[in-house]
């Protein structure tokens, strides 16, 4: 199943705040589609994010940095902070960087802790819209690897 434009929208949509777009367009996903292919691009889109933000010059980040990141999203608001684990966001973060390992969690918990872990990327990055256009693209293309 590749990446269509209509995942790459309602991605789009969420990362741009756009909460009712966001939710029109993954209703109109067939659920099937959606747990596959929805869920590759937020993979990819965290992976590209997380390495862009993490890994400069080829040096990666200090454990630190990555806890320090996790504690400031647990700190924008009550709902980050109740949504947020920080074991499993740091985790997830640190093994992505190959410094550890990822700790126990079931697949919806690990995708929740993503989008919001992405959300938080994109957000400091502040693209423009051709840039978050470009990131997309750039998610696409390693989504639609991992899928085949």
């Amino acid at each position: 199943m590749p990446i269509t434009d209509e995942h790459v929208a309602a991605l789009r949509a969420q990362l741009t705040g756009n909460r009712d777009e966001h939710l029109r367009l993954i209703g109109q996903l067939d659920p099937d589609e959606a747990n596959v292919s929805y869920t590759a691009l937020v993979a990819a889109a965290f992976i590209q994010a997380a390495e862009r933000r993490f890994i400069n010059d080829g040096k990666v980040a200090e454990n630190s940095e990555v806890i320090d990141f996790v504690a400031q999203v647990r700190e924008t608001d009550d709902e980050s902070s109740r949504l947020i684990d920080p074991r499993i966001a740091e985790s997830m973060i640190l093994d992505l960087l190959g410094r550890g390992s990822m700790v126990d969690a079931d697949p919806d918990t690990r995708f929740g802790h993503q989008i919001v872990l992405l959300a938080a990327l994109v957000g400091e990055e502040r693209y423009s819209s051709v840039e978050l256009d470009e990131f997309l693209e750039k998610a696409r293309s390693l989504a639609d690897e991992l899928l085949t």
